[in-house]
């Protein structure tokens, strides 16, 4: 692989290097705008590298076969229709798309025959949520009701570009509810999500047009699945809790415990300390294959769905 960068903000820097170092892929260019992300990125792969300020000169001269891109949400539709015309493997951050429109156009790009886009959701290689599905159907105990609490505490929520529905596309539930929707997703086997109900709430009204607080109601597969997702919580919460007829499951970073009915702990198992991301880019790049970017096109395309079934129900404003 001949991969380069385009975008070096903080996920690039604390995620996505690091997980290229680990598995021995050499990062050929940088692209950004900011001298500071740049240098960053280069002390974090401390070799010498091609810099560059525009995505097409590092396209033209480098001429990579694999790209790694992060930026704001809005600048990915001239950048992507650029790359379709060569011969390229997109990895880009989440979301797939900022609405259905645009999900469709990059989808037309991405089937092409040798352009294909990977939409980052790290979240299911989480080691924990892999733990958690391989106990669920192991036991073969009816799931009737899964509960997900995914709560950050940011200092600055929905800070600069994020604010703004013009260059976010949406708050939280476009950002978070993303990798939620991909978790059920990932635990249903691909089961049609439907929406019961859905409450996207900007509860810091004048400082920003987007949701930061979304509670949402799904259906899948016969189970009933609420999310409570936010950026504005007291403290950072990220587990999911499913109850079957005899058990119930927990999962959050530590690993996964299940207890009985009688809330006896019947078992725990702890999560192996790595990365979602070094497990991310080892399956979809090392034993994946072609197979691993068509499947991750078609779950992009039904998240992207589910997601607007939500804005739809909540009745949400997002052009405030």
């Amino acid at each position: 692989m001949k991969v380069a960068v385009i975008g070096c903000g903080s996920i690039v820097l604390k995620e996505h290097l690091p997980a290229m170092i680990s598995l021995g892929v050499k990062i050929h260019a940088l692209c950004d705008i900011s001298s500071d992300n740049i240098n960053q990125a280069k002390e974090i792969l401390n070799y010498e590298i091609p810099i560059y300020s525009c995505y097409k000169m590092l396209i033209d001269n480098i001429q990579p076969d694999t790209l790694i891109i992060a930026l704001p949400h809005d600048l990915y539709c001239e950048i992507l229709k650029y790359c379709s015309n060569y011969s390229l493997k997109i990895i880009k951050e989440k979301p797939f798309s900022l609405n259905l429109t645009q999900a469709k156009l990059f989808s037309d790009f991405s089937r092409g025959k040798n352009f294909k886009i990977f939409t980052v959701c790290q979240k299911r290689y989480t080691p924990s949520y892999e733990l958690l599905k391989k106990e669920m159907d192991k036991s073969g105990d009816k799931i009737s009701q899964i509960m997900i609490n995914y709560i950050i505490s940011s200092k600055n929520p929905n800070a600069n570009w994020r604010g703004q529905f013009l260059t976010s596309g949406g708050g939280v539930w476009l950002d978070m509810g993303y990798h939620v929707v991909d978790i059920i997703n990932y635990l249903f086997n691909g089961e049609k999500i439907t929406i019961n109900y859905a409450k996207l709430i900007n509860s810091s009204e004048g400082e920003y047009n987007v949701d930061d607080i979304a509670f949402v109601e799904f259906e899948c597969a016969g189970v009933t699945i609420f999310a409570n997702i936010s950026c504005v919580g007291m403290e950072k919460n990220e587990d999911i809790t499913a109850y079957g007829r005899n058990r119930i499951f927990h999962a959050n970073k530590e690993g996964v415990t299940i207890k009985n009915k009688k809330q006896k702990v019947i078992n725990f198992y702890k999560a192996e300390p790595i990365s979602p991301f070094i497990r991310m880019y080892q399956s979809f790049l090392f034993d994946g294959g072609e197979a691993g970017f068509e499947k991750n096109l078609n779950n992009s395309i039904s998240i992207m769905h589910v997601l607007e079934q939500a804005v739809k129900k909540s009745n949400f404003n997002r052009t405030i």
